[in-house]
């Protein structure tokens, strides 16, 4: 796929916006950022205001492209090492320390060991203080704030300067989110569509709970837009269930895949009816098809998730008899499973879109 080439130099803020969208939809994000950033300073600067309605498309699909820039470069990181050296390597990383710390105090190196962690310690405390916000600003602790923002922009001033991707995205989704609710009926279709991606926005920075709620708030109004045989709503649901799941919600993970599988079997049953357009609809029926394994393995894994969850508490129970049974006593190899399943989910969820 060739690039989309942006006019950076242009002051139409039309003719920006259209190569900005163009440029998400072929999924060149860096392009689609840099044409809509420009759109967005354009239009507030000439309207006056950053919440009138015509701002509302830009800074939906803004906050589109920025998350979606941020997901390829996670990626790109991530495929740096693949998964299975990268374990090897931490592996033989911790093997090789604590040959050393063997070796350290069989030849008395211990204390001097101890000395030098103390050192260090003290150095990183004070780079520490030199960080601090000179503003008396408060630090951001983690990747998202309490009501399931990445840290602000403010934050990313006072720690690095500046702002990552995820962070701006959810400002300017923010906004988006003002203008549409302005709209009433005529920006529920939009706002339904914003909530959702602050969803993936709380998602990714591992803010489970505001992911949930989110989601659930777009659900809720596509449900009122859309018939049963929507992808849309089959799309959401799948990603209910994966925040759902992420935040160790097990059975309303189960229930969230399940429904989703419903609304794409009955939309391969919609497609199948209509014979006039049978060469229109036979790749996506084919599309669907061949992601319904992928969502039925979701639920699998779950299900297995559950099973082993239960057997380790019951081995805990009879072993503490007093013991409580929690998700802390599964193995580690347990808990990854989900954990392991990350990039996949991204990868069917691209598969999803419409």
């Amino acid at each position: 796929m060739a690039d989309v080439v942006v006019n950076t130099e242009t002051q139409n803020s039309s003719e920006l916006l259209g190569q900005g969208i163009r440029a998400y939809v072929l999924q060149d994000y860096n392009a689609a950022v840099t044409a809509l950033s420009k759109a967005s300073e354009l239009m507030t600067a000439e309207l006056g205001t950053d919440l009138h309605d015509s701002l509302g498309e830009v800074y939906l699909y803004y906050g589109k492209a920025l998350l979606g820039l941020s997901r390829e470069e996670n990626e790109a990181l991530g495929d740096a090492v693949p998964k299975g050296q990268e374990e090897s390597d931490d592996d033989e990383e911790e093997e090789a320390e604590e040959t050393d710390e063997k070796q350290k105090e069989q030849n008395g190196e211990t204390e001097k060991s101890e000395k030098d962690k103390v050192k260090d310690q003290e150095s990183k405390e004070d780079k520490t203080e030199e960080k601090a916000a000179p503003s008396g600003g408060t630090a951001t602790e983690g990747a998202s704030t309490s009501n399931g923002a990445p840290a602000t922009t403010e934050d990313a001033e006072n720690e690095d300067d500046e702002p990552t991707d995820l962070q701006v995205a959810w400002e300017v989704l923010e906004l988006a989110k003002k203008v549409f609710e302005k709209q009433g009926d005529a920006g529920r279709k939009n706002l339904a569509d914003t909530l959702i991606v602050l969803g993936e926005i709380a998602l990714e920075s591992e803010n489970f709970p505001s992911a949930i709620n989110d989601i659930k708030a777009g659900l809720a109004i596509q449900k009122t837009l859309f018939s049963k045989e929507s992808r849309v709503i089959a799309e959401s649901l799948f990603k209910l269930g994966v925040a759902y799941s992420t935040n160790s919600e097990m059975d309303e993970a189960i229930a969230s895949f399940a429904d989703s599988l419903k609304y794409l079997r009955t939309r391969v049953e919609h497609l199948e009816k209509m014979e006039d357009k049978k060469d229109e609809v036979d790749d996506e029926i084919k599309e669907i098809r061949n992601l319904i394994p992928e969502v039925e393995e979701k639920i699998a894994d779950i299900k297995s998730y559950k099973e082993e969850v239960c057997q380790c508490d019951i081995r805990t129970t009879i072993k503490n008899f007093v013991c409580k049974p929690t998700f802390e006593s599964v193995d580690k190899n347990t808990v990854n499973k989900l954990q392991v399943k990350k990039k996949t989910v991204e990868e069917i969820l691209a598969k999803v879109k419409l």
